[in-house]
């Protein structure tokens, strides 16, 4: 079911194995999204965004002033404040940034096979 390197990286995060892992379950709070298998179009209106979880699929629209990613095989896009910091953790995760306006965010990343790219 989990591969090697994902066991290594959930217990680098503190994350446990559910019993039975739901598909698209989570919570949401504002530019914040924290679960398993959820695809979300979010507007940050000016909110911190955040993602905690795996195989999420989430776009981060309108103003974020940061992202701050943390987990496993998340595919996140995201339009950034320029200098904005952009902190990844976990394994297996891409990024797709873009910045409102010139420069590029203050980029962050820890952990195993993590992609940080810009978009087009």
């Amino acid at each position: 079911m989990f591969d090697s390197k994902v066991l290594i990286a959930m217990g680098l995060l503190g994350l446990s194995l559910p019993v039975h892992a739901a598909a698209q379950s989570g919570t949401r709070d504002g530019a914040s999204v924290d679960g398993v298998d959820q695809t979300l179009t979010i507007d940050c209106e000016g909110r911190p965004a955040a993602v905690s979880g795996s195989d999420n699929r989430i776009t981060f629209v309108g103003d974020c002033p940061s992202l701050t990613l943390n987990g496993v095989d998340n595919q996140v896009t995201v339009s950034l404040r320029p200098g904005a910091p952009l902190k990844v953790s976990g394994v297996d995760n891409i990024v797709t940034w873009r910045v409102n306006g010139k420069g590029r965010p203050k980029v962050s990343i820890q952990g195993v096979d993590n992609q940080v790219r810009a978009g087009k």
